[in-house]
Formats: C-alpha cells, sequence, structure tokens
C-alpha cells in the first residue's frame, strides 16, 4: 500500500501487536455469522485481516477463509495462532489496491476500520471495485468502520491507555476538510518512546452508500453497534451489509 514511508507499513508492527485488544471479538464473530448467513464451505475473503482475530474462529465455524494484510509481523503472528486441524483457512500478504485472486468469493469483509487508508479518494475507490470485482454475483460485503459522526461529536482530544508494561498515548484531531481521522500515538516501553501515527477517511453513511452503488454494491443493512442497534449519528459504529447486483 504504497511506500515504505507510509503510515500503515510503520504502524502495524510489533508494538501494535503489544497494545491492540479487542474483547467483543466473540460478539463481532458471532454478528458475522448471524448477518453473512452463509452456507457451510462458502469462500469468504477478510481483508485486512491482521493476526487474523476473525479470520480464523469464521474459518472455524465451516467457512473456506483467506486472510489478507499488509503487515508481515501482523500475518507472522496470526500464523502462531492456527489450530493444527484447521485446514480452511489460509493467510496471504497482499496490497488491498491489487488483488491476486482467480476465484470470486462468496463474501468479502472489512473490519475494524480498515478501509480508507489513502489520502487519494481515487484509490479508496479502486478497493471497493476490487471488491466488487472479485464477489460472485448476489456476493456479500460486510464493511465496518469508526462513525464519522460518533468522532467528530465525542473523540477526546487525548486518551492515556496502560496496557501491560507499556504506556500509550494517543493525541487525536479530525481534518473536516478531508474527513480524515488523525492520531499522533506515543508508546513508552522500556523507558523508551516510539512515536506512531494514522490517519483515516471516515466516511457518512450516505456517501458509503453512494460509493457502494458506484461499484455495483447494493446496500442491505446498516447497523450501529455489533449488537444490531439502528444506526444514527451517536453510533460508535458504521456498520454496512451490501449485495452484489
Amino acid at each position: 500500500m504504497g511506500s515504505e514511508s507510509a503510515w500503515y507499513d510503520r504502524f502495524f508492527r510489533h508494538e501494535y501487536l503489544a497494545f491492540d485488544e479487542h474483547p467483543n471479538t466473540n460478539l463481532e464473530v458471532d454478528f458475522l455469522l448471524n448477518t453473512l448467513q452463509l452456507p457451510p464451505q462458502s469462500r469468504l475473503l477478510d481483508l485486512g485481516c491482521g493476526y487474523g482475530r476473525h479470520t480464523i474462529p469464521l474459518a472455524q465455524n465451516d467457512l473456506h477463509v483467506i486472510g489478507l494484510d499488509r503487515s508481515p509481523e501482523l500475518l507472522q503472528d496470526a500464523t502462531k495462532h492456527l489450530p493444527n486441524s484447521n485446514t480452511n483457512v489460509s493467510f496471504l500478504r497482499g496490497d488491498v489496491r491489487q488483488f491476486p485472486f482467480a476465484l470470486p468469493f462468496d463474501a468479502i469483509i472489512s473490519m475494524f476500520s480498515s478501509f480508507g487508508y489513502f489520502d487519494d479518494e481515487n484509490e479508496n475507490f479502486l478497493v471497493l471495485q476490487n471488491i466488487s470485482n472479485a464477489l460472485k454475483s448476489g456476493g456479500l460485503f460486510l464493511i465496518e468502520t469508526a462513525n464519522r459522526d460518533f468522532i467528530i461529536a465525542h473523540n477526546p482530544p487525548v486518551q492515556i491507555y496502560r496496557p501491560p508494561n507499556m504506556t500509550l498515548i494517543e493525541e487525536r484531531s479530525f481534518d473536516s476538510l478531508t474527513s480524515q481521522s488523525l492520531v499522533d500515538v506515543t508508546v513508552i516501553q522500556d523507558g523508551e518512546e516510539t512515536h506512531l501515527h494514522h490517519a483515516i477517511r471516515l466516511y457518512t453513511a450516505t456517501e458509503m452508500d453512494m460509493l457502494l452503488a458506484s461499484v455495483g454494491l447494493q446496500t442491505l443493512g446498516v447497523w450501529g453497534d455489533f449488537h444490531g442497534s439502528d444506526f444514527t449519528t451517536d453510533s460508535p459504529h458504521l456498520i454496512m451489509l451490501a449485495e452484489k447486483v
């Protein structure tokens, strides 16, 4: 995804593995299974799979799952968690702008704000076009991102976390012109400071619906959290399900 100077090439390394915590992963996986309702042995692509926290449990539910990610460190960690008996899951390093797949998928998921990484909107659009092209007719795409309106209204400018043996300071801002959530992260560990950054383009539900439609994906449902609540401006998440038409 771009040159080695891109923020995502540095951000998703060993520090991320140390501070990234997701206590609700089981809830998210249950939501995915209940929402997608895929038949056994369906082919599913987990786009931006990271260390496989959705990929592996989905594969354990009788699905053939491929996890695609750019980070070698996260993919290496994902393979450590593979059950020896599970042959339904594989991990692949790649670029979301260049899909390497020959066979189409029954479903594709993009979780945890893994969309909108590029400053160039044409590149973000290309990702959606690739997703549409990689789906079977009638295939499903589920995307989950942070809710733009919620971030603007409720995001504190500074947050401090204390994972084990680490202090994490996040300084947050929002660029109204580019609609990007900007976060500077200071990691303090073993007396040393590491400075990281991420910048993610966030979309309104209306924008996302229009983008999906422009690549032949028709919105079927919109939710505001993984309990299936209705989407509002105060929802922490924007979760959308679309079908290739």
